[in-house]
C-alpha cells in the first residue's frame, strides 16, 4: 500500500507567515502600549503610597495640616514686571515636614525637568525648573512637587475634592515633553491626607475645553481607582 505524503508548498508557508506578520503588526503595538500604561499605574500607586504614609506620620507628630505653618501662596499682588508675587513660606514648611518621613535623593537646585503638555497636547504654562524647597526626588527617580496653598483653614474645593489645603504633583520625568495625566499627575493635600484629583471634566484627551494646565489633572483618580489609563483611548465621560 502506498501512502501519499502531504506537505505545505513554499507559497503556502510564505502566505501563512505573511498573515501572521500582519496580525502581529496590528496587535503588538496595542499590547506594548497597554503594558507601559500598566507599569505607569504601578509607579503611580507606589509614589502615592509613599506620600500618604508620610502624611500619616507627619500628622501624628505635628498635628493637623492647618498647624503645619500654612501661608496662602498667591498674595494677590504683582511685581513691576506684572508677575504674580508668591509667598512660598507655607509650601516650604509643608515640604520640610513631609520630607522628614520620605526616603529621598538629593535634587540639584535650578535643574530643569522639562516642558509639560495638556492631555490633549497643548503646551502648558511650565517649563519646570526645580526649586529645592518645592521639589524632591523619591529613591526611584520620581519627582514630587507642591503647588499652591489655597487657604489657611483647608476649606477649598478643587475639582471634586473638598477640604483641600494645596495641590501636589507626582512627576515621572523624561527628556521629551511630558503630558498631564500620562507623565505628570495631580493630587491634593486635604485635612484627611493626599487624594488624587478626581474631576473627570479635567481628563479628556479628545477635547480642549479646559485650559492647557488643567486638562489631564482629573486623570489621577481614574488611573488609581481603575488601574488603567483607558482615558487615553476613549472618552470616559
Amino acid at each position: 500500500m502506498h501512502y501519499k505524503n502531504f506537505a505545505f508548498t513554499l507559497a503556502e508557508v510564505l502566505i501563512t507567515l505573511g498573515i501572521i506578520g500582519i496580525v502581529a503588526s496590528l496587535t503588538l503595538p496595542s499590547l506594548i502600549q497597554k503594558y507601559h500604561e500598566k507599569q505607569r499605574v504601578v509607579q503611580l500607586e507606589k509614589a502615592y503610597s509613599v506620600l500618604q504614609n508620610a502624611f500619616l506620620m507627619a500628622k501624628d507628630e505635628y498635628g493637623e495640616v492647618t498647624d503645619w505653618g500654612l501661608t496662602i501662596t498667591n498674595t494677590g499682588k504683582v511685581d513691576a514686571n506684572g508677575d504674580i508675587v508668591l509667598d512660598n513660606t507655607g509650601v516650604m514648611s509643608v515640604m520640610s515636614i513631609l520630607m522628614k518621613y520620605i526616603e529621598k535623593s538629593s535634587i540639584p537646585q535650578k535643574s530643569f525637568i522639562g516642558y509639560v503638555e495638556s492631555l490633549d497636547g497643548r503646551h502648558a504654562f511650565w517649563p519646570w525648573q526645580v526649586k529645592a524647597d518645592k521639589f524632591f526626588y523619591l529613591k526611584d527617580g520620581t519627582i514630587v512637587a507642591i503647588g499652591w496653598i489655597h487657604n489657611l483653614d483647608c476649606t477649598s474645593t478643587y475639582g471634586n475634592q473638598k477640604n483641600v489645603c494645596s495641590d501636589f504633583w507626582i512627576v515621572f520625568p523624561k527628556k521629551s515633553k511630558m503630558k498631564i495625566g500620562v507623565d505628570v499627575f495631580n493630587f491634593v493635600l486635604t485635612t484627611e491626607g493626599f487624594k488624587p484629583t478626581a474631576d473627570l471634566n479635567w481628563c479628556n484627551a479628545f477635547s480642549s475645553a479646559y485650559s492647557a494646565d488643567t486638562n489631564g489633572r482629573g486623570c489621577s483618580a481614574w488611573a488609581l481607582y481603575n488601574g488603567n489609563m483607558d482615558y487615553l483611548h476613549k472618552k470616559i465621560r
